[in-house]
């Protein structure tokens, strides 16, 4: 199986869904293990910028850490010939993957692949995209009607970045958008924008009777 080579101190956008119709997540405990699982797999290697999981698929925002900044034992599993790239970061996101999937089909009797892709990945190079992408993530359990504020949904970063969560680079995201008001006031702008606009299209004039 090729081995993917991520670039230091990049930020890269993580995304798997499951196979067919099928959930990744049954239960509240589903959630909180997958959440347990992505500090364990991810952390040692990368900064988790944003997350959300939703019950089909999920995503996350991830910055890779310097060498210096990896453990001793992730940092013997590099490999940077051009003193950019390493590896461990993909063997850590196909570890956590597998680990996930074992024990989802141990807890809910089932066999076979979980998730439909091994994992997809695209690299992040614009600050104004990057910062559309964290909105983004946390805009989903909205655009898939499962809430319709991005604060109520307990499976995503968003309330962690507002807190300070330590496992998520909330420093970071939060100047990233001008300091934590500023960052709530965008969301929140950003998701009455995308419900106007949905209604629009929902609704349009031509299909509206007036009396």
């Amino acid at each position: 199986m090729k081995t993917i080579k991520f670039d230091i101190n990049s930020f890269y956008h993580i995304y798997n869904r499951s196979i067919g119709n099928e959930k990744l997540f049954q239960t509240e405990k589903d959630y909180y293990y997958f959440i347990d699982k992505m500090k364990r797999y991810l952390l040692p290697s990368a900064h988790i910028l944003s997350y959300c999981l939703i019950p089909n698929h999920f995503h996350f925002l991830i910055r890779i850490k310097e060498p210096t900044d990896l453990p001793a034992g992730v940092r013997q599993q590099t490999d940077l010939p051009d003193g950019r790239e390493h590896t461990s970061i993909d063997q850590g996101l196909k570890n956590f993957f597998n680990s996930y999937a074992r024990s989802y089909n141990i807890a809910h009797q089932r066999h076979g692949r979980l998730f439909q892709y091994g994992y997809k990945f695209k690299e992040i190079q614009d600050e104004g995209y990057l910062m559309w992408l964290i909105y983004y993530i946390h805009r989903n359990p909205i655009h898939h009607n499962l809430v319709f504020s991005c604060d109520i949904w307990p499976y995503s970063s968003y309330k962690g970045i507002i807190h300070n969560n330590a496992m998520l680079s909330s420093d970071f995201v939060l100047e990233l958008f001008g300091g934590r008001e500023q960052f709530i006031e965008l969301t929140s702008a950003l998701t009455l924008q995308y419900k106007e606009e949905n209604l629009l299209q929902r609704y349009s004039m031509k299909d509206m009777e007036f009396l």
